[in-house]
């Protein structure tokens, strides 16, 4: 039998706990406020992300539509400009003089698509600083760009979609935007994450990245983990062992020995190795 394919979120909850994963993939829902919660929070991040992406992408048709329109007027301006140079003609004076009217009716349009795209402009500039995102060019895996990398691998069995990639020259930096604070350091369920994006933008765009981000909101500024030796052996590892539980040659059990984390759970519930008090 093939194996089962893994994704990226997936090895986050595996990172939290093998157990939780585990209960999850066998159809223990989550449970408490704080899953809703979270879930609101995302989509409302993943929504900010739209925002931007579906505005650049008006402002580069309506820059590309400027582009013609003020290609048009040239070419019509150039055109009477000639005709009432060389022409001597009442009838052909007044075809270019219909010419230049025609070019001034379209420099009002062009001037309207000048007005939108500066609109547009600044309405971008400022989702930028919103979110802090700099200059950098950014991809979205849900097709609301031309290139949408939905990252999968035969090889590993893995598949994964980051909120966002960034495209850096030959590079593709994955992003993924988590709720809540930005801790110090980000949390190993969320490296293990970010390092199988980083193991997918490497097999699917035949370049390895120098590393992942994680954002926690978009109001702090990134973690970069780099993507390195050693991270690339863990990913692979705990790919190895999930395929492994999968495959039933070995059992998951919980990871950790902390209550509080157990009580935090959203499968505590259901799970036959909570602590207690």
């Amino acid at each position: 039998m093939p194996k089962q394919i893994i994704s990226a979120s997936e090895m986050e909850r595996y990172g939290y706990c093998p157990l939780s994963w585990y209960l999850d993939s066998k159809g223990v829902d989550a449970e408490g406020k704080e899953v809703d919660t979270g879930l609101e929070k995302h989509k409302e991040i993943g929504d900010s992300l739209k925002n931007l992406l579906v505005e650049e992408k008006k402002s580069r048709e309506t820059s590309n539509t400027l582009m013609t329109v003020v290609g048009m007027i040239m070419t019509v301006v150039t055109v009477a400009l000639i005709i009432l140079w060389l022409s001597n003609d009442t009838l052909r004076q007044n075809l270019g003089v219909i010419l230049l009217i025609i070019g001034i009716g379209w420099m009002l349009v062009a001037s309207f698509f000048l007005y939108s795209l500066l609109l547009s402009t600044e309405k971008i500039d400022k989702l930028r600083d919103d979110y802090k995102l700099g200059e950098e060019k950014i991809e979205s895996p849900d097709e609301l760009t031309d290139e949408t990398p939905v990252l999968k691998s035969s090889k590993y069995n893995l598949a994964g979609r980051p909120d966002y990639i960034i495209n850096e020259g030959n590079q593709r930096i994955p992003v993924e935007v988590k709720t809540g604070r930005r801790p110090q350091a980000p949390f190993f369920s969320h490296v293990l994450q970010i390092g199988a994006y980083c193991l997918l933008s490497e097999e699917e765009f035949n370049q390895k990245p120098k590393h992942g981000q994680i954002r926690y909101g978009f109001d702090s500024e990134p973690h970069k983990v780099n993507w390195d030796a050693k991270l690339r052996r863990i990913v692979l590892e705990k790919l190895d062992e999930m395929n492994d539980i999968n495959a039933g040659k070995m059992e998951a059990h919980r990871n950790h020995k902390r209550v509080g984390k157990c009580n935090s759970c959203s499968r505590r519930k259901n799970c036959p190795e909570r602590l207690t008090e």
